[in-house]
């Protein structure tokens, strides 16, 4: 190759790469920028669920005096916090704001749903602010920064950007004359390490997912202990107020952390073939074991549960993860179908086992059906951390019916009724 051949190599290779750098440029600090925002908005959400948490049991007595006390602890990490009624009066404010906030659109977000996360300019304070609001009972508890919070470190990322890109191109043109001399036989490398990319953004999500629900309970706890600390005098109401709080969180806490075990259990078992120690399962016994130990909590709904299996069933399998799976759908039902009866059936069709759990209530929307079964997913979020749900069981049906060489489904027609299906080969069909 002679040296202007050679010369206009470099000169292309490296207008290529700042091509490539420039437009990774913009694209990373718009990304940058909506990773600030969703992070500051998630943290605000969790901040907010926690608020009404703490100040829920002092609104429904009534005690402006502690409420206005806890808010006030609250500005000093620079949180702006308002406490509006169903008239849109504020009741406290750490910034003494007063006016009617009916009008405010997170305000009325948190009447009409679980509320959301608005950035305006606020009409009182005259400058950019981000809000989150949720319904208390007859109140609202609304949260807010201000949003340079998102601004600042987009700044300080575009600043780092500029400087990576310069040193990108120069690397890129490296590279590309390094990576002649390089051999071409490394598709199983490739693929190797694709494998091992992807287990670690998945080990990596699943990290995020558990602090991220581990986040929201310790911020109650924590709040509550502050609240206790803080206080010169509490009355044993307040007192057993926040000793509630803490330990309902602490309750939460024990429940994700049994289900994070669990799946973690069940994902080892699945590597290292646990068929091999599979043993014969009598389904009828297995649904009169799930009926009873579901009953009192059925009871306790108002909920009729009912089971059937016209013929003695037989699967190879682990007859205790066969029973979580199938408590972990009754209780899915218990908590947010709303439903009057649930049914929970077994057969046989086409050579296996399909256990079924139906429930007749509110359904549940199409678009969440592709999603229902992945870690953490959650159809109403709001709703289902009300109620102590993890974001894990149905995940872990999946993972036992994969288990057990099946598979899991869903149907559902909102305001009707849903039905998951567990379809597992019967005992012959494994020998």
């Amino acid at each position: 190759m002679t040296g202007a051949r050679r010369s206009w190599y470099v000169a292309s290779a490296a207008l290529l790469g700042i091509i490539v750098f420039g437009i990774i440029l913009l694209y990373q600090t718009a990304n940058f920028r909506t990773t600030v925002e969703q992070l500051i908005e998630e943290d605000v959400r969790e901040k907010t669920e926690s608020a009404a948490h703490i100040l829920g049991p002092l609104i429904e007595r009534g005690a402006k005096d502690k409420i206005a006390a806890w808010c006030q602890t609250q500005r000093k990490r620079g949180i702006r916090v308002t406490v509006v009624d169903k008239k849109g009066a504020v009741l406290v404010d750490t910034d003494n704001v007063t006016g009617n906030h009916g009008d405010r659109e997170e305000i009325q977000q948190a009447w009409t749903s679980e509320g959301g996360v608005v950035v305006r300019r606020s009409a009182t304070l005259g400058s950019y602010w981000l809000y989150c609001a949720r319904r208390v009972g007859d109140h609202v508890v609304r949260l807010a920064v201000p949003y340079n919070e998102v601004s600042r470190p987009v700044q300080l990322a575009r600043n780092g950007l500029v400087a990576a890109a310069v040193i990108g191109a120069c690397a890129v043109v490296l590279v590309f004359f390094l990576t002649r001399r390089l051999a071409t036989r490394v598709e199983l490398q490739d693929i190797q390490l694709a494998a091992a990319r992807a287990n670690e953004v998945f080990r990596r999500d699943f990290t995020s997912n558990v602090s991220h629900e581990l986040r929201t309970p310790l911020t109650a706890i924590l709040g509550a202990v502050e609240m206790m600390e803080d206080a010169e005098t509490l009355s044993p109401e307040d007192r057993a107020d926040l000793q509630r709080i803490i330990r309902t969180q602490a309750s939460r806490l024990n429940a994700l952390a049994k289900d994070v075990l669990s799946l973690a259990r069940i994902e080892c078992e699945q590597t290292e073939d646990k068929s091999r120690d599979f043993a014969d399962i009598c389904i009828p016994d297995i649904l009169k074991n799930v009926q009873t130990l579901e009953a009192p909590r059925a009871e306790e709904k108002g909920v009729r549960l009912a089971a059937t299996c016209p013929e003695p069933l037989h699967i190879r399998g682990d007859a205790d993860l066969i029973e979580q799976a199938l408590v972990n759908l009754i209780e899915n039902a218990l908590r947010y179908s709303g439903s009057d009866r649930i049914d929970i059936a077994a057969r046989k069709a086409d050579g296996s086992l399909v256990l079924s759990v139906t429930d007749y209530g509110i359904g549940i929307p199409a678009r969440h059906l592709p999603h229902i079964f992945e870690r953490f997913y959650r159809v109403d979020k709001a709703r289902s951390r009300s109620v102590g749900g993890t974001g894990l069981g149905l995940a872990i049906v999946k993972h036992i019916a994969i288990l057990h060489g099946g598979t899991v489904s869903v149907e559902s027609v909102q305001g009707s009724r849903t039905q998951f299906k567990l379809v597992l080969p019967l005992a012959s069909s494994r020998t």
